[in-house]
């Protein structure tokens, strides 16, 4: 007779691993395509009149795509030098960031389940930490780690999915922040023109 419920928990485990090697293919084909074509190419190509779209799009891949993060900014300069307004800019292509540092956050969900046991332990020690804090707290941990340094936001997402944090507790932070940093930085970028 066969075990039903480790047949679960193999089928359980092989639509993990194949959601976490979904994204990770997902985040490898964005870093490449972006490592050849620079923000400067796509605003030539598609324009500044459609560039609220494009900061939109810059948002979410250029996050998705870790080895080419820092493409974004240059993006957000030129479209704002281009004269789009940095507040608009500043939520429009904020929410796409968020939107891509949502994907790193469930890709760090997914890894929980293909990581060895002593990783595991350590990721449910830092959780335990972060429960013994209050919500407000880590809220503005979030917000002026994402707002206002030049680490990489993904570095946070992923750590908070690996770590089993709440999605609901860092998403509106994490939104605040990248659209306080994109908003300062076209701002900073029409002002200095």
């Amino acid at each position: 007779m066969v075990n039903t419920k480790s047949t679960g928990k193999m089928k359980n485990r092989a639509r993990n691993s194949v959601i976490f090697f979904l994204l990770l293919s997902f985040i490898i084909f964005w870093s490449v395509l972006l490592y050849f074509i620079t923000p400067q190419r796509l605003v030539e190509r598609i324009g500044v009149q459609n560039g609220y779209l494009l900061s939109f799009l810059f948002g979410v891949f250029g996050e998705a795509a870790t080895f080419t993060a820092l493409s974004y900014y240059p993006a957000i300069i030129a479209l704002a030098a281009g004269g789009l307004s940095p507040f608009i800019l500043g939520l429009i292509a904020g929410t796409g960031m968020t939107v891509g540092n949502s994907l790193y956050f469930f890709f760090g969900r997914e890894s929980r389940n293909v990581l060895s046991e002593k990783l595991e332990k350590q990721a449910r020690k830092v959780l335990h930490w972060v429960e013994g804090k209050p919500n407000w707290i880590l809220q503005i941990i979030i917000f002026i780690y994402v707002g206002f340094t030049p680490f990489p936001n993904n570095l946070l997402t992923v750590s908070g999915g690996i770590t089993g944090v709440p999605f609901r507790k860092i998403i509106l932070p994490l939104f605040l922040g990248n659209v306080v940093l994109t908003a300062a930085i076209a701002y900073i970028t029409t002002i200095s023109i």
